[in-house]
């Protein structure tokens, strides 16, 4: 059980490290960069699915049984989608992201024990531009 612990914690060290660089990349306004990173982070668990055709319902099904993926790899993930949405050029495919990102971070939110301020702006921002 050690083992296994260890390791989640390293790939979720590991995914932080990654959503770190596509921060910095966006803010430098490197895109590309910023893409690889995402390409980086799907492969990192192993994600070859086009999650932007999934449906919300089809995507979290998606991520929790086939993946295993536990509510803080979800969060992360999250994090990414709201990346994406904020880098779409067509105003369906960012809604699309942040629909996505929004209910994945509310349902970490509401299975959560542990407040998180992060967690919390992440859903008032994804609020603010669904609505």
């Amino acid at each position: 059980m050690s083992i296994e612990r260890d390791y989640l914690m390293r790939q979720l060290m590991q995914l932080f490290e990654v959503i770190h660089k596509i921060l910095g990349h966006r803010e430098r306004g490197e895109d590309k960069q910023a893409e690889d990173q995402i390409r980086y982070f799907y492969n990192c668990l192993k994600i070859d699915a086009d999650i932007q055709k999934m449906s919300i319902g089809d995507l979290l099904a998606f991520l929790q049984n086939e993946k295993k993926l536990s509510n803080e790899h979800l969060e992360l993930f999250a994090f990414v989608l709201k990346e994406q949405g904020e880098m779409a050029v067509d105003e369906k495919d960012r809604i699309n992201f942040f629909q996505k990102a929004y209910f994945l971070l509310d349902k970490v939110e509401r299975e959560s024990t542990v407040f998180s301020m992060e967690r919390q702006l992440k859903l008032g921002e994804l609020k603010t531009y669904l609505n």
